[in-house]
């Protein structure tokens, strides 16, 4: 109305819940033609002052007092396209605007405050530079060490030099012992500072001229283009592992280029990354940014900056790498699309691919889904461009199912063994993937049946060596490893099942003559780990990588004749619809890691159910027939892409509190929208000591889902607080 005071509406990013909505902020003289949508403010919050981001600008939504904006944080706003995309997660996803808007704000925009001497304000911990790391190098006597001493030098033999945090999990030693050995000389130890970009990306050859596209390679980027040109659209470029994708994610974000539009390439994990950015940059030169969660706040600073001058136009990264603020991309890739960490499981549980498809197709761009193993949803929905025989003309590897019923208790099946020496006598390498960590997955007493469970979660405690230990997968309790059991005092302690420890035990033995690389959780963590590993395994001589499902995601490596999955059907066990869809594109992905550049090629899968239809398909590397399947499967059952899940989760202190308040819930949802089919409350196993009750809820159209459960929340969370029952909702869950 005229006369009336300039008014903002801001979002203050605090995760209260009673603060999850705009508040109106009078705009001071001074600040009017300042402040706008995706401005940083400084808010007055009772006494305090805390950070918000304008959402709107216009009259003020109520007739009370005002009270003005203390200021403008001294930072870039957030670009209009990633405000709209965090109000669209926090209505698509029912999550809080203030988490949905922590996604999109610059490097460091989120801290505590200080007003500078000339009444600015700015951030009291600006983003600090990387921090000096211990790097270890083998020191002159390093060849007198022995016994636990030799170990940490055989690592260091194959980097060169590496973090010292990331040699003691290698070696399995302790600080202590690499000190005792740089004073012994047998080491060096120094601070070194990394790199803005320490991505440790993998020793690449020198630019070489980029390959003739083969017709298929050409006709998809030919597509790509055309849309690009026609306005924008989505595809699913479904190709055969080694039929050249990246191939043409890299000629469509030349075409795009030239266009004078920018690209997103989001790869599903971190450990990718490097592999990927090392191409690009070979490939497209400068301008190409690497994106991820783990970047340090000053790297991450650096890279905004750059994308938002222009200076860069191509970002690559994990899930997050969706929001970097490239302007206006032309091309949005999502690589291996079918992998579930492109949905995160923490709030706000945002789906990556959706958030992809918005992006690209918001901005008149493209958004294209590369996968050997696509999702029945994206097979179902999207436009195929097909790339049916691998780049260089050669075969896939035929695949042997093993029946581990007819073979002995080791993880080791007699087939996989043979191939495994044959390989080593002939110098060339193979990847095993056994997805389940640590050495033995249980222990339990013989006598009198007593199991090791986690005194928290009510799920066994997995064995672990290097140091030897008892750990909880959950909740990350230890415990250490009993010498006779704690219920009757029989020394019949026994370990039941293999992790990649215990596996990893079993190929010393049956394949002496291959160096073993062990990728998991455990022995991959820290920064650059991952790369570090591959490069080991690429060294000459014959070798074994052998770890969980990060094995097979999308490492092309070299002189690999020997692919093998271990107890591939064990996902089968979950009572879970994606199962199938799980189990099938583990083989598949793992098949596709042997004979990439045509050499004759073994693949083994290990099985108890060989003739499962998840295992028997996979093997037979037959995806159009499985997508077709499970389509027809989930059809009948009303399941995605035939309708939408929502799933809500409640824990809390005691199970009777959340089994009552799941019940009430489940009410209140039925009240709500009465059409909608609610399943459960299914009781969960304790975790971190909370009890826990599922529920899934099944419709036609998601939004009309997720109303209901929020409205039904809205009703019955005054009641549970109290009591401590908390309850999460997870729009199209990944698992159920």
């Amino acid at each position: 109305m005229t006369g009336a005071p300039a008014a903002v509406q801001v979002h203050l990013l605090v995760d209260a819940r009673a603060l999850d909505r705009p508040l109106d902020y009078l705009v001071p003289a001074e600040l009017q033609g300042v402040v706008g949508p995706g401005t940083l403010v400084a808010c007055p919050l009772g006494p305090r002052r805390g950070v918000g981001v304008v959402v709107a600008a216009g009259p003020p939504t109520h007739t009370g007092r005002l009270v003005p904006l203390s200021g403008v944080v001294d930072a870039p706003p957030v670009p209009a396209e990633l405000m709209e995309l965090a109000a669209w997660i926090a209505a698509y996803d029912a999550a809080p605007m203030a988490a949905c808007l922590r996604l999109v704000l610059p490097p460091g925009a989120e801290g505590a405050l200080r007003r500078r001497p000339d009444g600015t304000w700015a951030l009291a911990t600006p983003p600090r530079g990387p921090r000096p790391r211990l790097v270890a190098r083998a020191g002159p006597l390093a060849s007198a060490a022995t016994g636990r001493q030799a170990e940490v030098v055989a690592a260091l033999a194959v980097s060169g030099a590496m973090p010292a945090a990331d040699l003691v999990r290698a070696a399995g030693t302790t600080m202590p012992t690499l000190r005792r050995m740089a004073k012994a000389g047998r080491l060096v130890l120094r601070e070194e500072t990394p790199d803005a970009e320490d991505v440790h990306a993998l020793t690449a050859a020198p630019p070489a001229p980029p390959p003739e596209p083969t017709a298929e390679q050409a006709a998809a980027v030919a597509r790509i283009a055309g849309l690009a040109r026609g306005g924008g659209g989505s595809l699913l470029l479904y190709g055969v592992t080694g039929s050249g994708k990246t191939e043409v994610y890299l000629r469509a974000i030349e075409e795009v280029r030239r266009a004078g539009r920018g690209a997103i390439v989001l790869v599903p994990e971190i450990s990718l990354t490097p592999q990927v950015l090392a191409r690009m940059r070979m490939r497209l030169g400068d301008g190409v940014e690497v994106w991820h969660s783990a970047m340090a706040p000053a790297e991450r600073a650096a890279a905004y900056a750059r994308l938002r001058e222009g200076r860069s136009d191509v970002v690559v990264g994990a899930r997050s790498a969706v929001f970097a603020p490239v302007d206006r991309p032309g091309l949005v890739i999502v690589d291996e699309e079918h992998d579930a960490s492109y949905k995160q499981d923490a709030m706000p549980r945002y789906d990556a691919r959706q958030v992809a498809f918005l992006r690209a197709t918001r901005a008149n761009g493209v958004v294209v889904y590369g996968s050997a193993t696509p999702r029945p949803e994206t097979w179902h929905a999207l436009e195929r461009v097909v790339l049916t025989t691998r780049a260089d003309g050669s075969l896939p590897p035929r695949v042997r199912v093993v029946d581990m019923r007819t073979q002995g208790s080791g993880p080791v099946s007699a087939p996989l063994a043979r191939a495994l020496r044959d390989a080593a006598d002939r110098g060339e390498k193979a990847v095993i993937l056994l997805n389940r960590r640590g050495f033995a997955l249980m222990a339990l007493c013989r006598s009198c049946g007593w199991l090791a469970a986690c005194p928290s979660c009510d799920t066994s405690m997995v064995h672990h060596l290097d140091p030897p230990r008892l750990a909880c997968h959950h909740c990350g309790r230890e415990a250490p490893v009993p010498t006779v059991c704690p219920q009757c005092g029989a020394a019949e302690v026994m370990r039941g099942g293999h992790g990649t420890q215990g596996l990893e035990q079993a190929l010393r033995r049956v394949a002496p003559a291959m160096r073993l690389v062990r990728m998991d959780a455990s022995s991959a963590s820290g920064r650059g780990a991952v790369a570090r590993l591959l490069e080991a395994f690429a060294a000459p001589g014959p070798a074994v990588l052998l770890g969980t499902q990060m094995v097979a995601k999308g490492h092309d490596l070299p002189d690999v004749t020997v692919a093998a999955v271990l107890d591939a059907d064990a996902g089968l066990r979950h009572a879970d619809f994606r199962a199938e869809e799980r189990t099938f594109s583990l083989i598949v992905q793992a098949a596709g890691r042997a004979g990439r550049r045509g050499e004759p090629a073994t693949v083994i899968v290990q099985a108890f159910e060989p003739q499962a239809r998840a295992v028997r398909l996979g093997a037979d590397l037959a995806v159009p027939a499985f997508l077709e399947g499970e389509l027809e499967r989930r059809a009948r059952r009303g399941m995605p892409p035939f309708g939408h899940l929502v799933r809500i989760v409640m824990d809390g202190p005691t199970r009777d509190a959340v089994s009552r308040w799941a019940g009430r819930l489940l009410e209140e949802i039925g009240t709500a929208d009465p059409e909608l089919r609610v399943m459960g409350p299914v009781p969960l196993h304790r975790l971190r000591g909370r009890h826990r009750r599922a529920l899934l809820v099944r419709a036609e159209r998601s939004r009309a889902a997720t109303r209901a459960c929020v409205r039904a929340l809205e009703r019955v969370w005054p009641g549970m607080e109290p009591e401590g029952v908390r309850a999460a909702i997870d729009v199209d869950p990944q698992v159920t």
